[in-house]
């Protein structure tokens, strides 16, 4: 049984478990192969009959459109899994990620903020997460009536990409994306950094009661969460599942605060903070990476499947970035394991972006020095609840006033 198919476990009680650092090569292989089954084939050819897909590949005179479509969707993904990274990102760097991307990316969107061409990172705890009701997920059924449960986004996969105008097979292809900027055509040939969002096996049901009825999708005909919940566990899904995805098309700039984004575009959002946090050297380091390497056994069964790297990096706060064991517990305390946790004790104030900041000090003078966008932790200085204030200037220490005559 899967770490996370919580079929007994009442829906109020059902959190994201995530597994050990060792386990992700084991389920990334899971992953890639599920994509070449036939029941991944019918998965995402249901999802996309369903129009639950951000991205289309629109391939002109198939004879099947959508199932052209899935096909060419579970091959990309497939190779996507198979050539990534695996990293692991703890629960404090996820907290700082979600704290420092309250504010978006001021930079161009650039492939040189990736960490590796194609990668998957699994996180400690949700980044995201959207609502269902009892109808089911994704709105199914007739009682339309939100019980408050959030299915939760833990994971992610990316690699660069290029709308390719053809199919292998030289079919016409007209991609149609949800980007952060809203639906549109993308022109044939443009460049972007594709993410695929994953939730964990069955969490859709499992927040749900396991006796609440729903419609089920696609095949149609009623059943239970509970019932639906089990029937995935025995289908041998892989415990990361696909939920979604979208693209960052390069030299665009994510949208002003405030802006509507959709829920793929703040996930989005928060990856690439991460991968921010994770590129930042010299002073201004956040993070530091322990790479758990793959055993013997399993390098030979990635080779087997074609997956070139099977270690897991590791990212965790540096030490004098960690905020304190008992602010931690408190965030997590107040979180529910199914929705982004809480930062407000271990970030009273959220790390703040320097847009144009110098990497080479000694150089600037010259006209020789670079400069990037750059995350900076903002200290809080002071007596622990007394008010912040935001306003700099001189702080001044006044003796008890005198006794009155």
């Amino acid at each position: 049984m899967l770490a996370n198919d919580a079929v007994s476990t009442p829906a109020d009680k059902w959190r994201w478990n995530a597994p050990a650092p060792r386990e992700l090569a084991e389920q990334r292989q899971q992953m890639e192969e599920f994509c070449r089954t036939d029941i991944g084939l019918a998965a995402m050819t249901g999802a996309l009959q369903g129009g639950s897909s951000s991205l289309f590949p629109h391939v002109e005179d198939a004879a099947d459109p959508i199932a052209a479509a899935a096909r060419m969707l579970c091959v990309q993904e497939s190779q996507r899994l198979a050539d990534a990274r695996l990293y692991f990102a703890d629960s404090e760097t996820t907290a700082a990620a979600l704290a420092a991307a309250s504010t978006p990316p001021t930079e161009a969107m650039t492939e040189a903020r990736l960490p590796s061409p194609a990668g998957l990172m699994v996180f400690a705890d949700p980044i995201g997460s959207y609502e269902i009701g009892s109808d089911g997920p994704g709105g199914w059924g007739a009682e339309r009536s939100p019980l408050g449960f959030h299915t939760p986004i833990v994971a992610v996969s990316w690699s660069a990409w290029t709308a390719h105008p053809r199919r292998p097979g030289s079919l016409p292809v007209q991609w149609v994306a949800n980007t952060v900027h809203g639906r549109e055509l993308v022109e044939p040939g443009a460049r972007g950094i594709w993410m695929t969002f994953y939730t964990a096996c069955g969490a859709a049901y499992n927040t749900l009661d396991p006796d609440t009825e729903i419609e089920v999708p696609v095949v149609g005909g009623r059943s239970t969460a509970g019932k639906m919940a089990a029937a995935l566990a025995r289908a041998y899904r892989p415990e990361l599942t696909w939920d979604n995805e979208t693209v960052l098309m390069l030299g665009r700039r994510f949208p002003s605060v405030g802006s509507l984004m959709g829920t793929t575009g703040a996930w989005a959002q928060t990856v690439y903070t991460a991968w921010q946090l994770m590129a930042q050297t010299g002073e201004h380091a956040w993070t530091e990476t322990e790479v758990i390497p793959r055993d013997r056994p399993g390098r030979k069964r990635d080779r087997r499947a074609g997956i070139p790297d099977g270690d897991v990096r590791v990212v965790r706060l540096r030490s004098t970035h960690r905020p304190s064991a008992e602010a931690a517990a408190k965030d997590l305390e107040a979180s529910d394991g199914r929705m982004p946790p809480r930062t407000e004790y271990r970030w009273e104030v959220p790390p703040y972006r320097s847009p144009n900041r110098c990497l080479n000090t000694h150089l600037h003078a010259e006209g020789r020095c670079t400069h990037e966008e750059r995350i900076i932790r903002k200290h809080v200085n002071g007596p622990k609840g007394r008010p912040v204030r935001s306003v700099r200037g001189p702080v001044y220490v006044l003796d008890t006033p005198p006794a009155e005559s």
